[in-house]
């Protein structure tokens, strides 16, 4: 059975989100994070920065963080969120927003990007490590919901038209650490 990562992930949008979110971009985490040093692959990620496919991704769950946050699952409402879906990943990313909707997500999930296979010329196949759990706050007390927790999973980014847009973000069972994802904050 595939373990979808977004019935893991806490997911966000505004009200009145819009293709072209008024959001400033995302804050690199202040220096008084854990220091860590990247991995071989991590440094292998940097390489990934700027790919339309792996900004899409991250489009997405930047999304899906501002939709946690205010509390908001209902696609006419969620213009920016659903706009870096296919139709297809709407079907499971929506329900799975609405599974996450209570806790604070201080930015997007941490992930980062390890592999990245273009299978066609439109299909780009991401093997992508996320912070699964321990991200997301208890609204009242700022504390982290659960432990943390980082494991890989694929991502299958597709174009449709000029567009990147997520079809799917499934679990695999890899194992990865928090020196292979990137720290944004809002």
């Amino acid at each position: 059975m595939r373990k979808h990562w977004v019935l893991m992930l806490p997911l966000v949008a505004l009200t009145a989100c819009s293709q072209h979110s008024d959001v400033a971009p995302p804050v690199p985490a202040p220096s008084s994070a854990a220091s860590v040093t990247p991995t071989a692959e991590a440094a292998t990620a940097a390489a990934f920065d700027g790919d339309a496919a792996v900004t899409a991704f991250r489009a997405y769950l930047r999304e899906q963080a501002l939709a946690v946050n205010a509390g908001v699952a209902d696609p006419a409402h969620l213009p920016g969120f659903t706009a870096t879906l296919t139709p297809a990943a709407q079907g499971w990313a929506v329900p799975l927003l609405a599974y996450n909707l209570g806790d604070e997500m201080p930015g997007p999930y941490p992930s980062g990007v390890l592999t990245s296979d273009r299978t066609a010329e439109d299909r780009v196949q991401l093997r992508v490590c996320l912070q699964d759990r321990g991200w997301q706050v208890d609204r009242a007390t700022g504390e982290p919901v659960n432990a943390a927790h980082y494991g890989t999973a694929t991502a299958v980014v597709v174009r449709a038209g000029d567009r990147w847009l997520v079809d799917d973000v499934v679990g695999d069972g890899g194992s990865c650490s928090a020196s292979d994802v990137t720290v944004e904050r809002f």
